[in-house]
């Protein structure tokens, strides 16, 4: 029935994971000295390029701390976000790419840097394939008992993460509990119906990339508050998908990077640090040491692991660290095919296809913004799909696969462009299914200083967690931390 669609969640991928653009590592700040056998002096060091290290070195500078350099591994900025080339100049998303309601803090950067926003397209009817049964329409067709089982599970799931201490679930007073269990578990007990189950499914694969079964529900219950509840972390129109970046979202990276000018070192990765007991901590890089009062590691949990920490680490980070790089995840790729029109508009359908059965988990129209041309996103996972291991597989089946909704014209296509993220050198996925125990054996290891070492990235920040909000956040978090503990040494 048409009322009871509206109890179901429109979902669509996320946001927390360009072309790489040209950033010269030319000028150094004033007062720093390099030579091939001189250690470079600086009052703060910031390892990371993405939005959280470069969030974190803006906020240095405002309150006048000009001794900021931003080593980043890759040779370009944004972590995960990604500009992948379009024809015609355009460029389409291979990372995180929207921002919605509150989101406030990206808003703010993207704006002070000149980046604008436009509306993601949702006009027009979605295609939903669950448990079998195909409908269209601005919701899936379910019965009367399958929107009640939802929305009242939906119902007592936000209830219960609008109960948790804000950015610190590990201190409810059933958090032991909540952590014990995943969600796949909760729902059983709650005697989920199997299409909740399913739908909830669709839900973890769209937003967290991973299975119930596999997700702590403490965690669940975590990401969901932090990002403004279940409904704006599923919805499109009017939630967190909402917006998209005129020129994409690594563009905000790129912008913040020039306005740094020099203090962007690309290509630099980290090999170790040292944060002795007296004289300044030591960072060392294929290219020489630098001397610094404080570091700012602004990278995913797991991706800390290629760093060499010879001292300063204390235990409970490094049992967080090790807990995460072993987490089983879905290897994400991101996969938009390029279409000459977005000729499905002209059919009444907004591009989005949500599905249980598809290899592809998600399907949207992210075409530019002027519709100059057509482009259908996919999310995928190899490892679900051995078919479309390959890249020539997924650029044959793909079409295919899209045209069982869309018609014969999505055999048409352009050509294709894609992120891959399992193949990544840099980074340990693109989103985090956190699975039981780790937050409270270790969560406040993902945000508390250890000596002079402080930590940003999305996965610690208390409003926007796994999102690119939450990066903008934890940078301005680290930023007050280094300030203050200055003022206080």
């Amino acid at each position: 029935m048409k009322n009871n669609r509206r109890d179901f969640l429109r979902l669509s991928g996320k946001a927390l994971c360009l072309s790489t653009g040209a950033l010269a590592s030319s000028l150094l700040p004033s007062g720093l000295l390099w030579a091939s056998n001189q250690a470079q002096r600086v009052q703060t060091l910031v390892i990371g390029g993405g939005l959280a290290g470069l969030s974190t070195a803006r906020n240095l500078m405002r309150m006048g701390q000009d001794s900021v350099v931003v080593l980043e591994a890759r040779k370009r900025v944004g972590g995960r976000t990604l500009n992948l080339p379009l024809p015609g100049g355009h460029v389409v998303e291979g990372g995180g790419e929207w921002i919605g309601p509150g989101q406030d803090r990206i808003a703010a950067m993207a704006a002070e840097l000149g980046v604008g926003t436009f509306d993601a397209f949702y006009q027009g009817d979605g295609f939903y394939e669950i448990q079998g049964l195909v409908s269209k329409g601005l919701l899936p067709e379910i019965s009367v008992q399958q929107g009640y089982d939802f929305t009242r599970l939906a119902w007592r799931l936000q209830s219960m993460a609008d109960n948790l201490p804000a950015g610190s679930p590990w201190q409810a007073a059933n958090a032991g509990y909540l952590d014990s269990i995943t969600l796949a578990q909760w729902l059983k007990n709650e005697g989920a119906s199997g299409w909740t189950i399913d739908a909830f499914r669709i839900i973890t694969r769209a937003i967290m990339s991973g299975y119930p079964e596999r997700i702590s529900l403490l965690w669940f219950l975590h990401y969901i508050q932090s990002s403004g509840g279940l409904l704006a972390s599923a919805l499109n129109d009017n939630g967190l998908q909402d917006l998209r970046f005129v020129g994409g979202s690594q563009l905000v990276s790129i912008k913040a990077a020039e306005a740094l000018g020099g203090r962007v070192h690309l290509g630099e990765p980290v090999i170790s640090i040292n944060d002795k007991a007296a004289g300044p901590i030591e960072v060392q890089t294929h290219k020489g040491m630098y001397l610094a009062d404080r570091v700012v590691v602004a990278m995913a949990p797991a991706d800390t692991l290629r760093i060499n920490f010879k001292s300063g680490l204390s235990p409970q980070r490094e049992s967080l660290v090790k807990q995460w790089a072993g987490l089983t995840r879905l290897p994400l790729i991101k996969h938009s095919v390029i279409y000459k029109t977005p000729f499905w508009r002209e059919a009444g359908l907004n591009g989005n296809v949500v599905t249980d059965h598809s290899p592809l988990q998600l399907v949207f129209d992210n075409s530019p913004h002027n519709a100059s041309l057509g482009v259908l996103t996919a999310f995928l996972s190899a490892a679900e799909v051995p078919s479309m291991a390959s890249k020539t597989d997924r650029a044959r089946l793909i079409p295919q696969e899209l045209s069982r909704y869309f018609g014969s014209k999505a055999l048409y296509t352009l050509g294709y462009v894609e992120k891959d993220w399992s193949t990544d050198p840099w980074s340990i996925g693109c989103i985090t299914p956190l699975t039981k125990g780790i937050l409270t054996s270790a969560g406040p290891a993902l945000r508390d200083p250890v000596g002079r070492i402080h930590w940003a990235g999305t996965e610690s920040a208390e409003i926007g967690c796994g999102y690119m909000d939450g990066a903008v956040r934890s940078g301005e978090r680290a930023a007050k931390e280094v300030y203050n503990g200055a003022l206080a040494s």
